[in-house]
């Protein structure tokens, strides 16, 4: 994708975003931006405010404060028509594939195209081969859910994301639940769609092997903050304890591991 179609030099831009849940805040000041073409991985630990977060990047909570920009448009003070509109422009891979178990493989990568414009059903039939075709999973649209494994199913909410031609990509937790063997199919899977399809992506992750194959930017939540940022190699050299700890999988370092009543139900808030 040529440079010139863009508004802004990022994909994503995140300005300061704040939120709190009556006394607890769950984001704090949060701040970094995503290039064309990047691919950010969001990592922390449970209850770090990392599913809060892509929340407001999607536009489904509205901030305390700070701005989010998709591709230079704030889309925070947007009304439900206008982030309709915006929202076109990305997709969305959920952490469970979130399929429509009524419906075949093909019928669920044609819904966001048939509810989102007047294209004929014909057309729309070859859309969904052309994405289907791109996870590999050519053939397989007369099928239902059930009739597929989990990997296939992370496959087919990836075709679905992508049906209208999105130029940013969000993942939450894509690899949740695969084997090793197919997590390293959905991260090849991911790079070569950036890079085929000139995407950008944002991946919401606690799989660090996954997230260091696949990033070109990373960022490191912890209660609710930006503690860490930078490129994989970065990151990997910075010093910081609490990060260290949580990329090393560590038992021992100083995330608290014993959690009080009032910290555990803080967390459960950020979750």
């Amino acid at each position: 994708m040529s440079e010139t179609k863009h508004k802004s030099p990022y994909a994503l831009e995140v300005r300061g975003l704040t939120r709190s849940f009556g006394k607890r805040k769950v984001l704090d000041n949060v701040s970094f931006q995503v290039k064309h073409g990047e691919i950010l991985i969001i990592m922390g630990g449970s209850g770090c405010g990392m599913s809060t977060l892509l929340r407001h990047i999607i536009g489904s909570l509205k901030p305390d404060a700070g701005e989010v920009y998709i591709d230079g448009t704030e889309i925070t003070k947007l009304n439900d028509l206008e982030l309709a509109k915006v929202r076109k422009r990305f997709g969305m891979l959920f952490q469970t594939g979130a399929l429509f178990n009524s419906l075949t493989v093909g019928e669920n990568v044609a819904l966001p195209i048939l509810e989102s414009s007047d294209v004929a059903p014909h057309i729309a039939e070859l859309v969904v081969k052309l994405k289907l075709e791109l996870v590999g999973l050519t053939g397989f649209e007369h099928l239902k859910p059930a009739q597929i494994s989990g990997g296939m199913k992370k496959r087919v909410g990836m075709a679905r994301a992508l049906a209208l031609d999105p130029d940013l990509l969000f993942c939450d937790e894509p690899t949740a639940g695969l084997d090793p063997v197919m997590t390293a199919v959905i991260d090849t899977l991911t790079v070569d769609l950036t890079k085929k399809l000139g995407l950008s992506a944002v991946v919401v992750t606690h799989d660090m092997t996954s997230a260091f194959r696949i990033a070109t930017q990373m960022i490191f939540l912890f209660e609710g903050k930006v503690i860490a940022a930078g490129t994989p190699e970065e990151i990997k050299a910075n010093p910081n304890p609490i990060l260290q700890q949580f990329i090393n999988g560590d038992a021992d370092g100083p995330i608290p591991l014993k959690l009080s009543k009032d910290d555990y139900l803080k967390r459960l808030l950020q979750a």
